[in-house]
């Protein structure tokens, strides 16, 4: 009796590992889930949706206009959801309230207004495995983002977010609002 007590006590403790290890591996090298908190994102993303992300993409090619979840560089273990607007090598220019890639005008059509307050990053070259982020929210406080940051690393991000699944009536790909 006790003979078979020992063997359902491991069998069991093997389930619940082998359960935590795909848990780990899906949800750091696979996908993962992130809820919106604040209004750096508005209006693409509002406080309380629940996004899905997928973690692999970062590794082989992030485009601009992709929004991301990366870790705060400015508060320990809190993340933040930005969309790339600057890729490694980019020169990012912010000019009377508008953003500039490469001294080109950077056409945003999902911003909360037409106004980009410059901040910190007035001009800025982007390193190798260097990213410029920031919130749809442009409005004074909307976002904290690379304007008052400055630029982060590549391996700061991590995840692209692909598709909202809250609130069900907006379920879908966020992929076609860059």
């Amino acid at each position: 009796m006790k003979e078979n007590l020992k063997i359902e006590f491991f069998s069991t403790l093997k389930t619940i590992l082998i359960a935590l290890i795909l848990a780990f591996v899906i949800k750091n090298f696979i996908f993962t889930f992130a809820y919106v908190r604040g209004i750096s994102m508005e209006p693409t993303l509002q406080e309380k949706n629940m996004l899905f992300s997928f973690v692999p993409k970062k590794y082989y090619g992030m485009d601009r206009g992709d929004i991301i979840v990366l870790k705060s560089p400015t508060e320990k273990n809190k993340n933040y959801i930005k969309r790339i607007i600057g890729l490694p090598g980019d020169e990012i220019q912010i000019k009377d309230g508008k953003v500039y890639i490469n001294k080109e005008l950077y056409n945003e059509e999902y911003i909360s207004n037409s106004y980009t307050e410059a901040l910190n990053a007035t001009f800025v070259t982007l390193d190798k495995n260097e990213y410029f982020v920031m919130g749809d929210n442009r409005n004074p406080y909307g976002s904290i983002d690379s304007r008052s940051f400055g630029p982060i690393k590549k391996s700061s991000i991590k995840s692209v977010v692909t598709f909202r699944i809250l609130p069900f009536s907006e379920f879908g790909s966020l992929r076609s609002e860059k």
